[in-house]
């Protein structure tokens, strides 16, 4: 089976499938429900395609066909799903294969509303077209002055025939009927530009989302304002009201928090602080059930249920990626099937590139968690770990002691982690001589048996420790392994050698037992990483000059060298090929 890409056959086997650790930007999901399944799914945008994942388990059902561009704005009916992309939209079938594709605009889609057999989209420039779904045909395009009415938000009102509500920029909203193409209403608004529209469980009732951070609750029929809630945390982001009996509204907002309202006593009842770390892309309630669907930039897809007593949600399922830029990734175990990575957030996660289930997060890295609990510090930023730049984990013996060891940007200690606890672990292991501020642990190994780490600093001292109890076991060389800072350290399969890298371009062999020089050899170039394939014995070292040279440990002998990048190598990977 192959395919055809770009006037070159490609195979197929190497075709995109799906994003590992991805499961949300900031754009607002959607939430549909299935009459034939009587289920709820939620789709979620992830670049160049969207995951639907089912609510009940919050299981991936289906990853969609890619576009060409970032999707910028999602929609769906009970049949497709809509996304636009430039100015461009398409509609998908089965959440996967596009069956129609919509061509009219000139500038980005922001705003998409499905209508019965027609669907609305809105560009940048405030032009708004009215499409036939099946034919793909225009129905109706309207143009607004953008320095007057700039469309910001869009509704279908319940209960009224064709007819669509729009929000602006400049504050106030118009009603349109669609089939008679007929400016039936202006509200002047509240003077502050229009975030969002959201049907009420009330026929004629319409909450407005507004810049000021006010939810105005409107009766658009009689021009009525009903009652107005604001919040301190600037914009209204989304807006969504439960409907199991329970007079309650949420209204997300850019700072993370959710503010839920008690609209019969018009007040303020819960405040869900840090739902997410970024702001609220979407929220919504499922249709008569207690339980709440939020997603953000942060890379989180989280559902709340509301079942205790004081009404506040706690969190039921969630899926979350890391929230900032990977530093390094690594396969954990010998099966292939679980990947740890380290963020710029701090964090360090695994991934299954089986199942979403078996994802786990180890959490942050906090330097004294005990004392963080003693004292009930909410805010743990002042104890958070800097981020981590480089760890090596073996699950040798990960049921007995802490099996992943890694250091930290700007920091001399290293901490460990606990795999199978997903935890940070019992030490961090530093010399206890070194009290420099400007030292830091600069490479990581853990030997095969999981016994022993072998941590490398930015003075040039290489130091061994036992990760059962945090001793340390000596140091290799009398006062220090290399004159530069090191820029590698390699244990082999059997504990006899260690390899170091320093960076003034020596590249040592040391007795891993007794701690003595066995072989130092000039390197053409500084190196700037090294990495070690334990089965064979193969060494790769990433050279300052862009270069790969690649050695075997017996003979100490250089066996390939690779050129040809034109920047700085950032991570090499070994490879076992089967025969």
């Amino acid at each position: 089976m192959e395919r055809y890409v770009e006037g070159r056959t490609a195979s197929s086997l190497f075709a995109g499938f799906r994003a590992l650790g991805l499961f949300s930007n900031d754009i607002p999901h959607v939430v549909r429900f299935s009459s034939l399944k009587r289920r709820f799914y939620v789709t979620t945008c992830v670049g160049k395609s969207f995951h639907t994942y089912d609510v009940q388990k919050l299981s991936l059902v289906a990853v969609s066909n890619s576009v060409p561009q970032d999707i910028c704005c999602m929609a769906a009916d009970g049949r497709l799903v809509f996304a636009a992309y430039g100015s461009i939209f398409s509609a998908f079938a089965r959440n996967k294969e596009i069956v129609h594709t919509f061509k009219g605009h000139k500038a980005e889609i922001h705003l998409l509303q499905p209508f019965g057999d027609h669907i609305i989209s809105v560009d940048a420039d405030s032009v708004l077209i009215i499409w036939h779904i099946y034919s793909e045909e225009e129905y109706l395009q309207l143009t607004f002055d953008k320095s007057v009415f700039k469309i910001s938000a869009i509704l279908h009102p319940s209960t009224y025939l064709n007819k669509i509500l729009l929000g602006s920029e400049q504050g106030s909203l118009q009603l349109w009927n669609v089939k008679s193409n007929k400016l039936l209403y202006t509200f002047p608004g509240w003077k502050v530009g229009v975030t969002a529209l959201q049907q009420a469980p009330a026929v004629d009732v319409v909450a407005v989302g507004l810049m000021s951070g006010q939810v105005i609750i409107h009766n658009i029929k009689f021009d009525e304002t009903l009652m107005k809630f604001r919040q301190d945390w600037g914009p209204i982001t989304s807006i969504s009201f439960r409907t199991d009996g329970h007079p309650i509204m949420a209204a997300g907002s850019p700072c993370g928090h959710i503010g839920l309202w008690d609209l019969e006593d018009k007040k303020l009842i819960n405040q869900m602080r840090n739902a997410h770390s970024t702001a609220i892309a979407g929220l919504t309630f499922l249709h008569r059930e207690p339980l709440l669907v939020t997603n953000g930039a942060d890379n989180a897809l989280r559902i709340w249920i509301f079942d205790g007593p004081t009404g506040e949600g706690r969190l039921l399922r969630f899926r979350m990626g890391h929230s900032a830029p990977l530093t390094r990734i690594r396969y954990y175990g010998q099966n292939g099937q679980q990947i740890l990575s380290a963020s710029q957030d701090g964090t360090l996660q695994s991934f299954s590139t089986v199942h979403e289930k078996f994802n786990k997060s180890l959490g942050l890295g906090l330097i004294n968690k005990k004392r963080l609990k003693r004292k009930g510090l909410q805010n743990t930023m002042s104890v958070r770990l800097p981020p981590i730049t480089k760890f090596a984990a073996e699950e040798a013996r990960e049921s007995d002691w802490d099996g992943i060891i890694a250091c930290h940007q700007g920091k001399l200690s290293c901490s460990t982690w606990n795999y199978q606890r997903s935890t940070i672990g019992a030490y961090f292991l530093k010399p206890k001589e070194l009290k420099k501020d400007d030292i830091t642990a600069t490479a990581v190994d853990i030997t095969s048996c999981g016994n022993f780490a072998v941590i490398g600093l930015s003075s040039g001292s290489v130091d061994v420790y036992n990760m059962q109890s945090g001793i340390h076991r000596g140091s290799f060389g009398k006062d220090q392994a290399h004159k530069g800072s090191i820029r590698g350290v390699a244990v082999d399969g059997l504990n006899q050698l260690t390899v170091t890298a320093g960076s003034e371009g020596l590249l040592k062999f040391w007795n891993f037992k007794n701690k003595n020089l066995i072989h130092s050899m000039s390197l053409d170039s500084s190196p700037n990483m090294m990495l070690l394939h334990r089965d064979s014995g193969i060494l790769g070292l990433a050279l300052d000059d862009f270069s790969i040279s690649v050695l075997d440990i017996e003979t100490r002998k250089i066996m390939r060298e690779f050129s040809g990048h034109q920047g700085q190598i950032n991570d090499m990977v070994k490879q076992t090929l089967a025969v």
